[in-house]
């Protein structure tokens, strides 16, 4: 499924552009925890950031490895206050105890730094292609900011993202019940409906979409 995200080009050009866009533009130096096969981390290294990686799944990182990036299985391989930009993309609603590791990640993180958080969005979208993936939950952004409140985050800004792509994955869930997803939906979604989905934002972002974005610093 990663590999077939991968190729998901227009759409992880903007969510890196975006990212970037948020975090310290003095620090060069980029931690993606849960990096998966580097789909980010390698357009992150394009535009000469000093990329390195976290991925506790053995295969995945080895991939990295092979790739040339610096990498880690676990977070507490860093020093408390080590880590200025942190930057994580649909991995928390993989992890059962997700407030036990963002109470490591405030650990983690230097009193500088900047997280920036890309999770899927609303309960209601949660589908047989989530359980398929794994995923234990999606997100709701009100219960999400009270956790990350009462760990010590402060929340610099929080909205929502693809619009269009909320729509779709609605539809998707009431018709499409064994939880696949071809290369060929990806792709002529990516190509033809991507960049409409990201104008609609700009209305959006504010009441719905398919994704919540977090960026978050120490208070």
């Amino acid at each position: 499924m990663l590999e077939l995200l991968s190729g998901a080009v227009n759409y992880n050009n903007a969510l890196a552009d975006l990212c970037l866009k948020n975090l310290l533009p003095d620090c060069n130096r980029i931690v993606d925890f849960g990096a998966g096969m580097g789909t980010l981390a390698e357009i992150f290294r394009q535009k000469n950031y000093e990329t390195e990686c976290i991925e506790k799944d053995g295969k995945l990182n080895n991939i990295l490895k092979d790739k040339g990036f610096k990498t880690f299985s676990e977070l507490n391989e860093y020093k408390k206050d080590e880590i200025r930009n942190l930057v994580s993309f649909n991995v928390f609603e993989h992890i059962e105890k997700d407030e036990d590791v963002f109470r490591e990640v405030y650990v983690k993180l230097s009193k500088d730094g900047k997280f920036f958080l890309f999770l899927p969005a609303y309960k209601c979208l949660y589908s047989s292609f989530d359980k398929k993936l794994g995923h234990f939950r999606r997100y709701d952004r009100t219960e999400l900011e009270d956790m990350l409140k009462n760990i010590g985050f402060k929340i610099e800004k929080s909205f929502y993202f693809d619009s269009i792509g909320f729509i779709l994955a609605y539809i998707y869930k009431i018709i499409n019940k064994n939880g696949t997803i071809s290369e060929f939906n990806i792709k002529f979604y990516d190509r033809y409906l991507f960049k409409l989905s990201r104008l609609l934002d700009t209305i959006f972002c504010k009441i719905f979409g398919k994704n919540v974005v977090f960026v978050l610093s120490k208070k």
